[in-house]
């Protein structure tokens, strides 16, 4: 299961405390945790961070995924964030097979398709049998 850092509400109504934690992703905001890493409260003048680095560093490291303010709140921290190695787009890539191979699948099934509607057109139409519209008549009386 995915592991994700994120923050943890704490606090009375109206005066918010925020812990980081680690959790699973599926688990609920404040429900249950892996571990605590840190406190953030916003309230007063100059926010209060407390960040465990040691501890974050390692999550990092094991693959957590830190949430957008957990990855602002470590900026301002200092904790280093993992540069993940980006691939190459795969659109570019497909693109240059498809070339190289020829007609992509869409445009084959739009010629079949055209080849079909031009042999319809072109053959002759049936005449229906003499026992089915003799069926026909008798299921109208």
């Amino acid at each position: 299961m995915a592991v994700v850092i994120r923050l943890r509400r704490m606090g009375a109504k109206k005066d918010p405390k925020f812990r980081i934690v680690v959790a699973e992703s599926k688990s609920p905001r404040d429900g249950r945790f892996v571990d605590e890493i840190g406190s953030y409260n916003a309230q007063p003048k100059e926010a209060e961070l407390r960040v465990n680095a040691e501890r974050a560093q390692y999550w990092l490291s094991v693959g957590a995924t830190p949430s957008d303010q957990v990855k602002s709140l470590f900026k301002k921290a200092g904790v280093v964030l993992p540069v993940r190695a980006t691939k190459p787009k795969k659109k570019k890539v497909a693109a240059k097979a498809a070339k190289a191979k020829g007609p992509s699948a869409s445009v084959k099934r739009a010629k079949a398709k055209k080849a079909r509607v031009v042999a319809k057109a072109a053959a002759p139409k049936k005449k229906p049998s003499a026992k089915k519209a003799a069926a026909k008549k008798a299921g109208k009386k």
